[in-house]
């Protein structure tokens, strides 16, 4: 009985999946899908800088902007 436990474990273990393309393949994806990403990343830089509001010049110190006309009360 031992043998037969043994062959259906050794043949258990040789029943295995392959991959459908090499490990380096893998990696190249991955690494090519990260390059996209920081690039995407890296076109947005200075963005923060480029749509913040304007600077008061320095005729304009005492005044105050207000937009949309109401007394505050913004929805």
């Amino acid at each position: 009985m031992s043998d037969r436990v043994l062959s259906l474990a050794t043949e258990g273990a040789e029943a295995t999946r392959e991959l459908p393309m090499p490990v380096i393949a893998f990696f190249l994806i991955t690494f090519a899908l990260f390059l996209l990403a920081l690039a995407v990343t890296w076109s947005f830089r200075n963005t923060a800088y480029k749509v913040q509001a304007p600077r008061r010049t320095s005729g304009t110190q005492g005044t105050q902007v207000t937009h949309g006309g109401s007394d505050g009360a913004q929805h």
